[in-house]
């Protein structure tokens, strides 16, 4: 597998584009307020991730994405939690996580947890909706807890027009160091200043029994399932 921080207009088109596809397939309940250019924000001026199955694939054949920023890039998206006590360059904000294949939003995950590990990140933040729908429990399966209560999403609004309320969580600390631990030992290799990340598809080492083959003793992600709809309900 191959995760690639794009880099050109071209590609990031072919990204944004690919998000709006998958969440109009998908139906995932929300949209983005009228007057909102969060989204914007995050296609612009965020680093864009996409994850191809072959090395060197173009961009009209990525599988899946996601959008990472630091806190020193630009601010996190809502005030709360309080990561004033971290260096905002070493706290990870994730977002716009959207898959097109069985397995790949995990996939997309566990590079997003190599990346982190590789620009010693110390938190990683995401913010998931948890009313009117719940799009927690995949994110809990890998480590994260929540940071707070919910608080009010001020960007995206229900089809109909309803407040969503996000629950902001957060992978630190030890949590972090195992994920990023474990799922460093799937890297092929690195290029381009880590610009360009090659790993181990470890979802295809499966048992006949259906358990996930260990990667030195330890599941690359205690819980994960496979073929998750929810992948682009992530998407902030």
């Amino acid at each position: 597998m191959e995760l690639r921080l794009l880099s050109t207009e071209s590609e990031r088109t072919i990204f944004a584009a690919r998000t709006e596809q998958i969440r109009a397939r998908h139906r995932v309940g929300f949209k983005e307020r009228p007057r909102s250019r969060l989204a914007r924000i995050h296609l612009t001026f965020g680093n864009l991730y996409a994850l191809f199955e072959n090395d060197g694939d173009p961009a009209e054949r990525m599988i899946a994405g996601l959008v990472m920023h630091d806190l020193e890039m630009f601010p996190q998206t809502c005030s709360k939690p309080d990561l004033s006590h971290l260096p905002p360059r070493s706290v990870l904000e994730v977002s716009e996580l959207w898959s097109c294949a069985v397995g790949a939003g995990t996939l997309a995950r566990a590079g997003a947890a190599i990346m982190a590990g590789l620009l010693d990140a110390r938190a990683i933040l995401a913010y998931l909706a948890v009313k009117p729908f719940d799009g927690t429990p995949f994110y809990r399966t890998g480590g994260f807890v929540d940071a707070g209560e919910p608080v009010e999403y001020p960007y995206l609004e229900t089809l109909k027009g309803e407040t969503i309320w996000a629950q902001p969580m957060i992978l630190e600390g030890e949590s972090l160091a195992k994920v990023t631990r474990v799922f460093s030992q799937l890297i092929v290799e690195t290029c381009d200043d880590y610009r360009i990340l090659r790993f181990r598809n470890f979802l295809k080492r499966r048992s006949a029994g259906g358990r996930t083959v260990l990667v030195n003793g330890e599941a690359p992600m205690a819980g994960t399932r496979l073929g998750q709809e929810n992948d682009a309900a992530q998407v902030q």
